[in-house]
């Protein structure tokens, strides 16, 4: 059962609904099987609604744009987002006390809130006054020098972060997503290649004693 609002965090009104993307399940055989415990790492316990990252996790089941009280900008600077980031990104404006509930930077906290989520696409974060970023379409090194060059623009937390968003939606989409795919899917030809090569020997082995 869902936990209530804590009260803590707020949701500006009117805000564009996200979709959810519910993930299928793999129904394979065992080679299969096998392969999709490489692609996909043990999962981490989730953080409770009362932190700031379970508060922004918990904004993006319905929301674009996850604000809490303490940002470096304010309601009214991040009333303008939603608009902004449309379908192609989400923001989450976060206090600096949030760096302390994850060890790493800003980009480690973007990824965590991902993770929880069931994000796709880009997520850009503001903690305190420091950025950053994750994105299932962008790689991390390009992720990592947008980042660094929004960060270093100097100018309001607000110009900068929205410098950031705009930057990754005018990145090309699809590259990461793309290549895990691509990886999957030689994975999957080569082990269906080695099982149909082990039952072509076997059966010449039974044909031939």
């Amino acid at each position: 059962m869902r936990r209530p609002e804590s009260g803590c965090g707020q949701q500006l009104p009117g805000w564009i609904a996200l979709r959810e993307h519910a993930r299928a399940g793999l129904r394979a055989g065992p080679p299969l099987v096998a392969l999709a415990a490489l692609l996909w790492a043990p999962q981490a316990a989730a953080h409770a609604p009362a932190t700031a990252i379970g508060r922004a996790v918990e904004a993006f089941e319905s929301v674009p744009v996850s604000y809490e009280p303490g940002a470096a900008v304010s309601e009214v600077e991040a009333g303008g987002f939603p608009s902004i980031v449309g379908d192609n990104a989400r923001v989450a404006f976060m206090p600096e006390s949030a760096a302390g509930e994850l060890a790493g930077a800003p980009s480690a906290i973007a990824e965590e809130i991902a993770r929880e989520a069931k994000l796709d696409g880009t997520l850009v974060v503001l903690v305190g006054s420091s950025l950053g970023a994750w994105s299932s379409d962008i790689s991390a090194e390009r992720l990592d020098v947008l980042v660094r060059e929004a960060q270093g623009m100097g100018g309001s937390a607000v110009a900068r972060t929205e410098t950031l968003v705009r930057n990754v939606q005018a990145e090309p989409a699809g590259r990461e997503r793309g290549g895990v795919a691509f990886v999957a899917v030689v994975g999957v030809l080569a082990l269906a290649g080695l099982v149909a090569l082990a039952r072509h020997r076997r059966r010449r082995h039974r044909v031939g004693a």
